[in-house]
């Protein structure tokens, strides 16, 4: 049996069909915190280390780091300082869900948790009467999409990369590399040929296997999880590699429990979730859909709609299909490449015009800056109102942490 076939693997990256939807603009839902740090990994197949694939890693970090809150836009991330403005409840979103910290710091004491975790697995995987020898840990850096990636080049509010590029979704700088069919074979393989365990697990028979998952990962990675069910986790069901991490401190059970903020958390996810229904955004947009109904656009209601309408025409290249099929992950995926396909270049080129369009309505009507006052408005609104509760809350998360 080759690794990747045995039970006990987690469900795995399919790098072929990833497809990211990138949010332009201010309206993109979500908040601060959540769009700070990518970290994205594909299984390990007979370890318990997870390993960043560069093809989904690339992607996401790509996705997010062009399209993300304006009000996030001059906020400091990663323990970078900076001179420009702060939204007035990005200090809260940082204590409650660990963002803005130093990522490089951040992994290091990752990775210096995760070479413990392989240690005491090792003592485990002992005692359950396997050999197991700990998987080095590599250090990683976070998601770092440099020049290779073509991250660098995303300036999406520039015109002459709106000219080449529209807002980025047909095409983008980097696609050629990040869709090379290398990558995919890199991100299928990596991590198997490196693993020390390896050569062992495949001498043991398919039974003896089936035990080795088990003690590793514990039954519950076995159970097969039917559609709209999820499989709630517990350490004492996750073998070796769930004990380790819980005799460590370092689960989900370990997190600082915040629940009783829950309320207050749940009021400000709501908060940026409806912000772009405020009837301030509303006005802002009605701004912006006039100036791109006289340049010929008619029909856009939100500045994110524009995004949205190319967005939506890309997806119908793609067939419909059923997640649960056995045969979904085998489905060969349409060709997306405008050098090859008329219809996708057709489509860019009217992504080009839409996405310049909009540029320029935004230009008009300032419509960055614009919203960005209008969530900064918001959030201390907010703030003032909730100030006690939400510096008891992030006391109590600094503390926790």
């Amino acid at each position: 049996m080759t690794a990747g076939s045995h039970s006990g693997t987690a469900a795995g990256w399919h790098t072929g069909s990833l497809r990211v939807h990138r949010q332009d603009g201010p309206n993109a839902r979500g908040t601060c915190a959540s769009l700070r740090t990518v970290r994205s990994s594909v299984p390990r197949d007979i370890g318990v280390l997870m390993r960043p694939s560069r093809v989904i890693a690339a992607s996401a970090a790509a996705a997010l780091t062009l399209f993300t809150l304006s009000a996030c836009a001059d906020a400091p991330t990663d323990g970078e300082k900076t001179d420009g403005p702060v939204s007035p409840l990005t200090p809260y979103y940082d204590a409650a869900y660990g963002t803005g910290v130093d990522t490089e710091a951040q992994q290091k004491e990752w990775d210096e948790q995760q070479a413990k975790i392989e240690q005491a697995v090792a003592v485990c995987m002992t005692e359950q009467g396997f050999e197991y020898t700990p998987v080095p840990v590599e250090p990683q850096s976070s998601v770092d999409v440099g020049a290779d990636d073509g991250a660098e080049d995303w300036n999406p509010d520039e015109k002459a990369w709106v000219e080449q590029w529209g807002y980025g979704i047909v095409d983008w700088p980097g696609r050629e590399e990040m869709t090379d069919d290398s990558y995919a074979e890199e991100s299928s393989t990596e991590g198997a040929s490196d693993d020390p365990n390896l050569a062992y697990y495949e001498s043991l028979s398919e039974g003896e296997q089936t035990a080795y998952d088990e003690a590793l990962r514990g039954p519950s990675m076995n159970e097969e999880i039917r559609p709209g069910e999820s499989l709630e986790y517990d350490w004492k069901q996750s073998g070796c590699s769930g004990k380790a991490s819980h005799d460590l401190g370092l689960d989900a059970d370990s997190m600082p429990d915040l629940s009783e903020f829950e309320g207050l958390l749940a009021r400000m996810d709501e908060l940026s979730k409806d912000m772009p229904d405020a009837p301030e955004v509303a006005a802002l947009d009605g701004e912006w859909a006039a100036c791109m109904q006289e340049s010929g656009h008619a029909g856009f209601t939100t500045q994110t709609s524009a995004w949205d309408s190319i967005a939506a025409e890309l997806d119908e290249f793609f067939p419909e299909t059923d997640a649960a099929s056995p045969d979904a992950a085998s489905e060969e995926l349409p060709d997306l490449s405008p050098e090859s396909n008329p219809e996708i270049a057709e489509l860019q080129e009217r992504e080009i015009e839409l996405a310049l369009a909009d540029l320029s309505c935004r230009e008009q009507t300032s419509y960055q800056e614009e919203y960005q006052r209008i969530t900064f408005a918001k959030e201390q609104e907010f703030l003032d109102a909730n100030r006690a509760e939400l510096d008891a809350m992030k006391l109590a998360a600094e503390q926790a942490n």
